[in-house]
Formats: C-alpha cells, structure tokens, sequence
C-alpha cells in the first residue's frame, strides 16, 4: 500500500520561505506578516548569503574578468552557519511552528481519507494501490506559501492554504500520480482530470467544467472532456490505454 511520511527539513523550509518572494508565491493571507518578518531579518542578517542560498546571483562577463564571482564562491562556506543561525530566531521558530501545525493537520487528514481516496484511485485509473509498495517522504513547508512538487525520486514537496475541504488530499494524490506518468501536457491534463476535478468532486461535491487546474492546460482539458465523459462510464478503466486513446485521436497532437 502507499506509505506516506511526513516530515519537515528546517533547511528546506528556511530555504523555500525565503525562496517565496512575492504576492503571487503566497496561498493565504494569514501568515503573510510572519512570513515577511522572517525573511526581513534573514536578509538584514546576510543579503549575500541570503541571495546565495536562493539561488538569485546573476553572473556578468566582467564579474568573471574581475574575479567577483570566486569572492562570492568562499562565501558558500557559511551557508550551513547563516542557516543555523536563523533556526534560532524568534522569527523562524513561529515559522516552525505553523508548518508543524499543518503538517499535523495533513497527516489527518491524509489518514482519515486513505481508504475512501485509494478506492477512487483504483477505480478511476485502473492502478491498483492497495498492492503498490511505495513509500513518499513528504516534505511540509508552510501552509501560506505555495508548493507542490514530486522529486520522481519518493520525495514530494507540499505546502498550501485550504482552500476548500480535502484539498491537501486532493493535490497529495495528484503529486502521487506524478511518479505514474511522463512529463507532457498530456500527462498534467490527465492527472488534473483525475484528481484536482473528478477526485475533488467525488470527495466534495459539486460538478466541473469550469475546470480546476493550470490555466495553460485548460483548451487540452476541453479538448479531452468528450472522451473523459465516455471514460468515466466504462467499468474496466485504465488510465494509460486511454492516454493512447487520446493520442490516436487527437491528429497532430505532440506528446
């Protein structure tokens, strides 16, 4: 069965909140001023390593002819004391806490649906689960700062507002389903189908179109839809034959 494990790495969460920069990186509101606090004083602690550990430096030609860049290199050494350092802030010790909070909350959640979700799944895609042996690491970051991530490797990133009932179910599943399929639009539509739309609805209520999910993928959606219809009504599903399906049919269609 799937093994789900939940866990916060303080140095990926001290990275991703001081990665997330910018209204459009947060999911809520609530926790933004906490948010902001930490990164003001990790940036008033360092601003090089605080550009350094995000990954934001921008080399020129001439930084290269002027060495500037090997300055910056030596300085890579205090990462690792920058990040201890700001483990003990007031800042990011409430930081901690609110992820430690949702991490709680998305394991009981998680747990409290397994069994009703994992039938779905099967159904829906023809993978049985029950009798899949994978185990995820599951790395929680902050609930008001978006994140959804699968390393292909067992590790899942999350961290996001609920925005409505089961929503961290609905989007643990989709990042699941991520380790099932290629890396195409074809392949996101799909497990937007199967999970942030058809999950969600049988989970919840309600009815889709309008669809949830990437605005970029929304014409392939539309385009699947006729087709997904007809799939839902089958009894013997299997998620990748109708991938072929798709493929067959749609004429000048790029995978």
């Amino acid at each position: 069965m799937l093994n789900l494990i939940f866990k916060i790495d303080k140095d990926y969460l001290i990275y991703h909140t001081l990665k997330s920069i910018g209204k459009e990186r947060f999911s809520s509101q609530k926790y933004k001023k906490d948010i902001i606090a930490f990164q003001s004083y990790a940036w008033e602690k360092d601003q090089v390593l605080y550009d350094l550990l995000i990954g934001r430096f921008e080399f020129k030609p001439r930084d290269f002819q002027e060495k500037k860049y090997l300055k910056l290199l030596k300085r890579l050494k205090d990462i690792e004391s920058y990040l201890d350092f700001l483990k003990k802030s007031k800042y990011f010790k409430k930081i901690y806490k609110q992820t430690k909070n949702y991490l709680n909350f998305c394991k009981k959640e998680w747990q409290k649906n397994y069994l009703k979700t994992i039938e779905i799944m099967t159904e829906l895609t023809g993978i049985d689960f029950k009798k899949e042996n994978k185990k995820f690491i599951v790395y929680i970051t902050h609930p008001s700062l978006k994140n959804g991530f699968n390393g292909r490797n067992g590790t899942i990133a999350w961290g996001h507002n609920e925005d409505w009932p089961n929503y961290a179910v609905v989007y643990l599943w989709h990042e699941i389903l991520h380790s099932y399929f290629e890396l195409s639009d074809l392949d996101h539509a799909l497990i937007e189908l199967l999970t942030d739309n058809e999950l969600r609805v049988r989970l919840n209520g309600g009815k889709y179109p309008p669809f949830i999910g990437h605005e970029n993928l929304e014409k392939l959606k539309y385009k699947i839809l006729p087709y997904w219809k007809k799939y839902l009504k089958s009894k013997n599903k299997n998620i990748f034959e109708f991938k072929k399906l798709l493929i067959s049919r749609f004429l000048g269609f790029r995978n």
